[in-house]
């Protein structure tokens, strides 16, 4: 068996699925800057990447609408956000191995962890939309129910999500707290919701909705939780 066959047979076991087109499989695992520092011709897993996106959005959505029938719309936003952000697509793709098996340039090879976590992301998402294109919808959603198994329960993000950010906040600007501006939202509908905004100082931080002002503010929280989490 050859080094290529060896290769991709290692990467079929690790996906679980058997790609018909060796190409996407290899346009998925190659970095931009494999092709910009010389390392193969390309193409890279960019465009792939913007699909692969797409993909596990609407992916996520089915998972989460299948496994909570009675959860409210806004409950399964903020749990589709914790599960695609780019920390937690981070995880998954070194839970897999995936960074040992992207094409990646020398400037990546001695780039700091946090950068190497972003490209074994992208790659992740890429990946998603080489199965997508390769065998449809229904392996792209088995891989993604293979691969996001950690699913938290609905209303499990909002909890203490305003104690958290104050506490963050206090701990890194000396004792200073966040300050929330709440505005009631009417409809004809009788559904009144309310709007809150999260600020330090003047800086506007996140927004949320909530039929109470207290799950509005936990919501406007969290939102500003996920911008913190983005830089880890």
């Amino acid at each position: 068996m050859g080094d290529r066959e060896a290769t991709q047979t290692k990467d079929y076991k690790l996906l679980g699925y058997r790609f018909r087109d060796d190409k996407l499989l290899a346009e998925a695992l190659t970095h931009p800057s494999a092709v910009k520092e010389g390392r193969c011709h390309g193409p890279d897993n960019q465009r792939l990447e913007y699909l692969g996106d797409a993909v596990l959005q609407l992916a996520i959505s089915h998972l989460l609408m299948v496994r909570y029938p009675l959860a409210g719309e806004g409950d399964l936003s903020f749990l589709r956000a914790e599960m695609v952000r780019r920390k937690n697509l981070a995880d998954v793709a070194g839970r897999m191995g995936l960074m040992a098996m992207v094409q990646v340039g020398p400037s990546i090879e001695s780039a700091p962890r946090v950068a190497r976590r972003t490209v074994a992301a992208d790659a992740l998402e890429a990946l998603l939309g080489a199965v997508y294109l390769d065998g449809g919808w229904d392996h792209a959603y088995d891989l993604v129910t293979t691969l996001f198994t950690e699913i938290p329960e609905p209303g499990e993000l909002l909890k203490g999500s305003k104690s958290t950010l104050q506490e963050l906040i206090q701990g890194r600007f000396n004792g200073e707290v966040p300050r929330y501006e709440v505005t009631e939202k009417r409809s004809e509908s009788g559904d009144d919701r309310f709007l809150a905004k999260v600020y330090h100082g003047d800086h506007y931080l996140g927004s949320g909705t909530g039929r109470s002002k207290k799950r509005a503010e936990e919501a406007a929280a969290l939102v500003a939780l996920e911008q913190y989490r983005e830089d880890v």
